[in-house]
């Protein structure tokens, strides 16, 4: 008889042991889907299978003070203005502001300010004051993407659209294009990354300063609510200046 008393109060303890760490254990998280191209370094990429870079640090961070976990889905530029004006994404980056943008999500930031540059070759005698120093350059784009409504319009030059800013790089090195346009930090970055630092080089005065958002599409207001409250505080304590700071080059 004893034995078996023992053997159930053994196992009553048992039950209350699981029971208090069942009970002290955290809420399983809240998952949000988030959306950035699949390949746009040093601000979101693929690193030993983990998602990374300055706004993709920032986003999660954002996400974390909410108690939210991100379930990243990279995809082609285009893929992601797509599923966040379907509403098929909690969250999407990196926008600028415009009507468009405005009328179809809530855009939180800006987070950071972003040069938008042309780059050419180190030997190259191209100067630029404004949009009329273009005419007649053969300019590399990426397809689907915006640089400033003045460039974006304009027909003083050819733009020659790929399908990434890689190829726009590796066309400007061949001598295809004269040009590509993109955002400072991008460019600085694929040409280190291909170790071309040497061949091309920065135009200084940029075609535009933009600052950058992330956006919630417009019928979940109440996760921009959130993370709007989530980007001031974060803002104001210095940590999304710091990871700015961290990845600048």
């Amino acid at each position: 008889m004893r034995t078996t008393v023992r053997v159930c109060l053994a196992g009553v303890a048992r039950f209350l042991v699981v029971a208090l760490i069942l009970a002290s254990a955290p809420a399983r998280a809240e998952n949000w889907t988030v959306a950035s191209e699949d390949y746009f370094p040093p601000y979101n990429f693929t690193e030993r299978g983990k998602r990374t870079g300055m706004d993709t640090e920032i986003v999660d961070a954002m996400l974390k003070d909410i108690g939210v976990y991100p379930v990243h889905r990279p995809m082609a530029w285009p893929e992601v203005v797509r599923a966040h004006d379907e509403n098929a994404v909690d969250v999407a980056f990196q926008f600028f502001t415009s009507p468009r943008r405005l009328e179809r999500g809530h855009l939180i930031g800006p987070y950071r300010v972003g040069a938008t540059v042309l780059m050419v070759r180190s030997n190259s005698e191209i100067t630029y004051t404004g949009i009329d120093d273009l005419r007649g350059l053969r300019i590399g784009v990426v397809d689907g993407f915006e640089y400033t409504p003045e460039f974006d319009k304009s027909s003083l030059f050819e733009k020659v659209r790929s399908s990434s800013n890689v190829v726009s790089f590796r066309r400007l090195l061949l001598g295809r294009v004269d040009a590509i346009a993109g955002d400072l930090q991008v460019l600085r970055y694929l040409a280190d990354s291909e170790g071309r630092t040497g061949s091309v080089k920065i135009l200084p005065t940029p075609l535009a300063m933009v600052p950058r958002y992330i956006s919630v599409p417009k019928l979940r207001a109440e996760k921009a609510e959130r993370l709007q409250a989530a980007y001031e505080k974060l803002k104001r304590d210095g940590t999304i200046d710091a990871i700015v700071r961290r990845w600048e080059r």
